[in-house]
């Protein structure tokens, strides 16, 4: 029975679409380093579910069996009160608010700001980005998996290693390692073949992307696997964090 519940709240959720859940929240089917810290915080409390990254029935019913210990409403989704319950601390939601020029300059500003962005179309490109891009491009439809490096199952990082290194250019393996590579560049400078860094889960940088054009890059995604999305709006475009030119 508890199975089934959960089964029928992943069907309720991908048939009326995110409405009263926001991208920040954990739920069925999502999945990386942060959802392996949720499963580990669950088992210092006693339930025990494996910490493999993977937001999957068992991790949805010892979160309601979690909530239901701190009378909170048992759904099995780990939102902001669920999470703070949890793990003991606030979660940090992406604001595309504009920079204030204060504050910790070690934590990127994240957003694009739409005033003073420049989108334009790739022109003539070397035969490396060349090369790169289109090895990339490759891959559209290799299914995500945590920790994964290889086309039979690639997470973000990995996917930029992988296609990088397949050109003979060796980059680190985390999205964080990566963001400090290479030259930093602003939104308007970027070209294909550039790195682009987005925030999606905590502080700080937890996804790259391969820049294509026009406001245009390709990663790897835990919700489409190896896929081409835009920059110019919505989910990315409020979760950018930087780029930077290894080329």
């Amino acid at each position: 029975m508890k199975r089934r519940l959960c089964v029928l709240l992943l069907t309720g959720v991908l048939a009326l679409g995110t409405a009263g859940i926001s991208h920040a929240d954990y739920m069925i089917g999502s999945q990386g380093p942060e959802v392996r810290n949720l499963q580990k915080r669950l088992n210092v409390y006693g339930f025990k579910v494996k910490a493999d990254g993977n937001f999957n029935v068992a991790t949805c019913n010892a979160v309601k069996k979690f909530q239901r210990r701190k009378h909170l409403s048992a759904d099995g989704i780990v939102g902001p009160v669920t999470y703070k319950a949890l793990m003991g601390k606030t979660m940090y939601r992406a604001k595309a608010d504009k920079p204030s020029g204060r504050g910790n300059a070690s934590i990127p500003y994240v957003g694009i700001d739409d005033s003073r962005v420049e989108w334009h179309k790739a022109g003539p490109v070397s035969d490396t980005v060349r090369a790169i891009t289109a090895e990339a491009q490759k891959y559209v439809g290799v299914p995500y998996q945590f920790g994964g490096t290889t086309p039979r199952g690639f997470d973000c990082s990995g996917f930029i290693q992988y296609v990088f290194n397949r050109k003979g250019i060796i980059l680190p393996r985390g999205a964080d390692e990566q963001y400090l590579s290479g030259r930093k560049i602003s939104v308007n400078a970027l070209e294909p073949g550039d790195l682009v860094f987005f925030n999606t889960y905590e502080e700080g940088v937890s996804h790259s992307g391969l820049y294509l054009g026009d406001g245009y890059f390709i990663s790897a995604t835990s919700s489409r696997g190896v896929a081409v999305a835009t920059m110019k709006n919505g989910y990315w475009h409020d979760r950018y964090v930087g780029a930077n030119r290894v080329l």
